[in-house]
């Protein structure tokens, strides 16, 4: 099984799509008295806020299609902060801490020019020296234990360099309670990292510029990705708990060791979840920005990176009755869940991404000209699974003996990224501005991997014969965007994005030849926008469509037997958004979002073989809404600075979200709610207060496993059913104390 397509599948508890593709609306269209000036740095509104973890990193910006595994795409000192996000999560080396000292978010046509990703990205940026001393330092917790510390203290030196220090630590229990009989650990995530910069400003003959090298050591473990919880599930979409289980409060991991087939050897080994699958890498960037006087810019970053990351994840794959024998040595019957636990080795992971840039403004035009080049190697990636049963209960009991072997990935070898990208905003008139991009990548793999027809039983699975892998690609990427500034206040806005993405040698991990086919992305969006004092509204339609979806899908049978086929879809989405930030009153700041869509699969048809005297299934999910994705979303976001007192909050509404791909099972919609309160004691201390999910909503959300064949009369069978699945964080209170000096 491909675990990030398995991620995808179910319902990844850290993935959500919550803003719209007019979340930078505002940013495009603020005006002064002459013309519309479009911002660089678009808007960050609430981007960070992740009700799902509180480790996870930014939450996923809502395009209409399905969010990545990997979730929103992280840029550090404008690079990717890791190549490909399997095995190693960006949140492995990277976290938001004091030595940040910037943020943007990219739209998606700024995305598709400058990374060659789809989706909006978020850029954070580090101190990397100051001319004067200064430093921060911040302490955050919550009230079930959390431990989270980051500091940084920047300044001068000798021979005119500057320099920055900088530190993130986080202990977090998370919020379920553990006994010590199937978990020794405390905290979930177990996160420190350390930077530290040099920088030196120079002048030369015709310009100015400076030089910086950034250091940067993480070191991360953690229990799981997700949390998992039984419920009963009812058709009317909700869910009710569990007599003696409490969702999000209770603990469903069976046991921190688990037993798998070492791939090296063939024999059954015991491995430890937290020990044993952490992520440690070391990063080293070479900055360097130059500004002639002519004002042609000059920048580039070189990024180095080492990692030996590995991963842990706990696949709950369904839910039947059946007998076994308690921690008593007592006989019973009861429900029994099934899990999936696949284990990636910490696999070394080396990386050489740069990005030389040259750009000018000149007269009406601000054009820039970049080139990528981004080498990745990993070496002999490499998965161990196991299926296992346990109660379904707080603190469930693992059965002993149901333990079934076999499950095992691999690949192996480099990608290569050479790409050449161009931007330029033109100011055609003062009431016209466009902006357009594109970018030209060559892409290629080399490698190997196992055929799952190429397995023997009888001997380790890493002693099978490799198949080689050699695919290369010519991606492209175009974007174009305007507005037009009708009226002082009233004016059109529109864009045209066309994107391109072939695959990566984790696709071959399934032990399946993909046959991996370039996905094409399309996009357009027509709208208006109206600014006033008190007002600012963009209304846009929007559609994007992507074709060549390819993933490892986990089909159960009636009979409770699981398949695992490699499917290629395609997925559309027409979609409607109005954005409004209103000022009605002096300190007083709203924002209302509302996202309408109709995020539809297409090209989603064939047979299911489930193998021995087992019956083939048919399948046709054409025109079926896709999973996960609500049709209707809203956020409401005000805020009030009195005085010295800052209170917020944020509301975000997902509409009813099916359950399964035929359609027959789905989740009532639910709210994310935020809020909080900043108080400036002086110009140095702030105190903090907020809380996540203030109605403490417990409902389920995702996919529902091993559903994905219901019937609509199958479906009406599931009343009362007991099921388990993700859910986002419980109600939780966090504080926190920040110092500058």
């Amino acid at each position: 099984m491909n675990m990030r397509q398995t991620l995808k599948n179910i319902g990844l508890g850290m993935i959500f799509t919550a803003l719209s593709t007019g979340v930078n609306a505002q940013e495009q269209t603020k005006t002064d008295s002459v013309k519309v000036s479009v911002a660089e740095k678009g808007s960050d509104r609430n981007v960070m806020l992740n009700a799902a973890s509180a480790n996870a990193g930014p939450r996923n910006v809502n395009i209409g299609l399905p969010a990545s595994v990997g979730g929103t795409t992280v840029l550090e000192n404008d690079l990717p902060v890791v190549y490909f996000f399997w095995p190693e999560m960006p949140f492995k080396s990277w976290r938001m801490d004091a030595m940040t000292n910037g943020v943007k978010l990219l739209d998606l046509g700024q995305t598709a020019t400058n990374v060659g990703d789809v989706g909006f990205s978020v850029g954070t940026y580090n101190n990397l020296g100051t001319n004067n001393f200064q430093g921060n330092v911040a302490f955050n917790s919550n009230h079930f234990g959390l431990l989270n510390g980051t500091g940084n203290i920047s300044g001068a030196c000798k021979n005119g360099f500057k320099y920055s220090i900088g530190a993130f630590v986080n202990y977090d229990p998370g919020t379920y309670k553990v006994n010590k009989n199937n978990i020794d650990r405390y905290y979930n995530d177990q996160t420190q990292l350390y930077k530290m910069a040099l920088t030196r400003d120079y002048r030369f003959d015709g310009g100015t510029g400076s030089f910086s090298v950034f250091y940067k050591f993480a070191n991360s473990k953690s229990m799981t990705m997700q949390q998992y919880a039984p419920y009963k599930y009812h058709l009317d979409g909700s869910v009710s708990e569990l007599d003696g289980f409490k969702i999000g409060n209770d603990n469903y991991i069976a046991s921190q060791k688990f037993t798998v087939k070492d791939a090296n050897t063939g024999e059954i080994v015991e491995r430890d979840a937290l020990k044993d699958y952490g992520s440690r890498s070391h990063t080293m960037d070479l900055i360097g920005k130059n500004k002639l006087d002519n004002g042609l810019v000059l920048n580039y970053n070189v990024r180095l990176h080492s990692a030996k990351s590995g991963l842990y994840l706990p696949i709950m794959t369904g839910i039947g009755e059946g007998k076994y024998t308690d921690r008593n040595g007592n006989e019973k019957n009861g429900y029994l869940q099934g899990v999936m636990a696949l284990a990636s080795r910490e696999t070394p992971i080396k990386s050489v991404t740069g990005l030389f840039e040259i750009g000018k403004k000149t007269g009406a035009h601000e054009w820039k000209v970049g080139f990528n080049q981004w080498l990745y190697d990993i070496d002999k990636f490499t998965t161990e699974g196991v299926i296992y049963r346990q109660t379904v209960e707080a603190n469930p009991q693992r059965i002993t003996g149901s333990e079934m072997y076999g499950i095992a990935e691999y690949h192996n070898g480099t990608e290569n990224k050479t790409a050449l990208f161009v931007t330029d905003k033109w100011d055609v008139s003062d009431v016209i501005t466009l902006n357009a991009g594109a970018r030209f990548e060559y892409q290629s793999l080399r490698g190997d991997y196992i055929d799952n027809n190429d397995k023997v039983d009888n001997i380790p699975y890493l002693s099978s014969k490799k198949t080689d892998v050699k695919k290369d690609w010519f991606n492209k990427a175009f974007m174009i965007s305007g507005i037009y500034k009708m009226t002082k206040s009233f004016g059109l806005l529109g864009d045209a994005i066309y994107n391109e993405q072939a695959g990566h040698l984790e696709s071959y991990s399934a032990g399946n030849d993909p046959r991996i086919k370039k996905s094409k992305i399309p996009g357009y969006g027509f709208g208006v926008f109206f600014n006033h004092p008190l007002v600012s509204l963009v209304s846009k339609a929007t559609y994007i469509q992507r074709d060549e979806y390819r993933s490892t899908v986990n089909f159960t049978s009636s009979k409770g037997t699981v398949a695992r086929p490699t499917v290629s879809y395609d997925i559309q989405t027409i979609g409607w958004t109005t954005d409004i930030m209103s000022t009605p009153f002096k300190n007083f700041n709203l924002h209302f979002l509302l996202t309408v869509q109709a995020p539809k699969y297409k090209k989603y048809s064939g047979t299911v073989d489930f193998g021995g005297s087992e019956t083939s299934v048919q399948y046709d999910f054409n025109d079926n809404t896709v999973t996960g994705v609500s049709k209707m979303l809203i956020e409401i976001d005000p805020s009030y600075q009195w005085d010295k007192v800052r209170l917020w909050a944020s509301a975000r509404y997902f509409s009813k979200q099916y359950a399964n791909l035929t359609n027959s099972l789905y989740f009532n919609g639910r709210w994310e709610t935020f809020a909080g309160a900043n108080y400036n004691v002086n110009k140095n201390l702030e105190i903090t207060a907020s809380a996540v999910n203030l109605l403490n909503q417990r409902g389920a959300q995702g996919t529902i496993s091993g559903a994905d064949l219901f019937t609509e009369d199958e479906a009406k069978n599931m009343e009362g059913t007991i099921l388990s699945g993700t859910y986002i964080r419980p109600f939780t209170v966090e504080f926190g104390v920040k110092y500058k000096f």
